[in-house]
Order: structure tokens, then sequence, then C-alpha cells
């Protein structure tokens, strides 16, 4: 082998070699590329979202807070007040999240706390919920019943009633919604109940009127109770340890 021959392949090795290191480099440094650390980030609002812009999760402080978004679309909110942490489902509507408030006025308070999951399409279903109310408080797991009809009449009719220009216009819209709470009255039950309700602690099973008919109870001063009822609520059954 000459030695212009060896020159040559070396210095082919040399240019793959380089070539090598650049590509490897070059990926190295593209790769990081979206990737940040911080030791300590300040912000309002953080939105996760799916490669078509769809949410999927949202941080935010109270006066970022969205209101409730469906499909990806975003329409007023009635009554959220405070801030916290929403979930998304792949459609990009709310399916749940997490809140917490406190309010203070006149030597009164009142806090709130709870993580709640949707039913597909619905209202909330399930949840974890504090309420305190000067030290009245109630804390446990809840479970309701939903209507299967999609909220979305119901979200478009609060949507319509907020931008109405007219009091017509209002009145008109607030009768569409009542008539479809009327129509939903009886699938809003709340079913479960298990946790704590000032100072019992107590599982209470309701029917699907929302109405208690067994309750299994532990009284403040330590004596448990189960008791039976009867769709108007009155007492068919108690067995107690005494």
């Amino acid at each position: 082998m000459t030695m212009t021959l060896r020159k040559n392949i070396t210095f082919v090795w040399m240019a793959l070699i380089s070539a090598g290191l650049v590509f490897l480099l070059w990926g190295k440094a593209h790769s990081d590329a979206n990737i940040a650390t911080f030791d300590h980030i300040k912000v309002h609002r953080i939105d996760v979202v799916e490669a078509d812009g769809k949410p999927r999760f949202i941080i935010s402080d109270k006066a970022h807070m969205p209101g409730i978004i469906w499909d990806g679309k975003e329409f007023h909110h009635a009554t959220r007040d405070e801030g916290g942490v929403l979930f998304f489902d792949d459609d990009g509507t709310e399916a749940g999240g997490m809140s917490w408030s406190d309010k203070h006025k006149d030597g009164h308070y009142g806090a709130y706390s709870g993580i709640l999951f949707d039913q597909y399409h619905q209202d909330q279903t399930m949840g974890l919920q504090y309420r305190d109310q000067d030290g009245q408080r109630v804390a446990g797991l809840e479970v309701w019943d939903r209507p299967d009809e999609s909220l979305m009449p119901a979200v478009e009719l609060n949507d319509q009633y907020v931008n109405a220009k007219t009091p017509e216009e209002k009145a008109a819209i607030k009768q569409k919604m009542n008539d479809l709470s009327n129509r939903w009255k009886d699938h809003f039950a709340e079913r479960v109940f298990a946790g704590k309700q000032v100072g019992d602690a107590l599982v209470r099973l309701n029917d699907a009127h929302g109405k208690a008919r067994l309750v299994m109870k532990v009284a403040a001063d330590g004596h448990p109770v189960v008791q039976f009822l009867d769709a108007d609520g009155k007492v068919t059954k108690e067995i107690t340890d005494k």
C-alpha cells in the first residue's frame, strides 16, 4: 500500500469519525432543544395540550381560570370562581378537576376543597370533597347520578344567556334553561356519601331520587347505629349497640 493511499484512507476515516461526532452532538442538542430546567418558576396559568391543540391538563390561578371547555372550545362557566386544576378527555372536553378556596366576611368563614371526576360529557359523578362553614364540617367521598344525555345543551344555553343583548332574550333563554333543569332534576341525585358530617362518621346510601334508605353511623358520642328508611324518610328499622 502506497503512502498516498494510506493518507487517503486515513483522511476518509477521520472525515467519517468527525461527521459521526457532529451528527451525535447535533442530535443531542436537537433532542434537548425543547427541554428546559428551572429552579423556580412563577406562572399564572399552564396549559398542557395535545398535538392538535386540544387541552389535556390546565393549572391556573383564579383570574386566568377558563370557563368550561367542550370539544376544545371555551364557553362561559356559570359558577366557577376559584383557581385550581382541570382535567380533559381525548375530545378536549372537561372531565374533572381539583379546586380549593376560602371566604371570610364579618367574622365568618367558609372553606372548600375537592377533587371531582365527571361522567362522560356530563357533570361530576364522583368526588372527594371538604366543606366547612364556621366549623360545621363535611368531608368525604360522594357519588352522584347524572343524566344519560350530554351536558352540552346546558353549556350552550348558559353561554347564550351571558351573551344575550336584551332582557327579552335573557328571559326566553332562562325559560329554556329551567325546562332543561326540570327535565333532568330526577337524574342528579346523590347516591353515596361516606365520610364525616359535623360530629358523625357515616355511610349513607340513597335511592335514585336522592333519599336516604340505609344509614350506618357512629355518632360523636361513640355509639353506632344502622338505620333503614322508607321513601318518605321514616326509619323503619334500627340496629344499635344497646
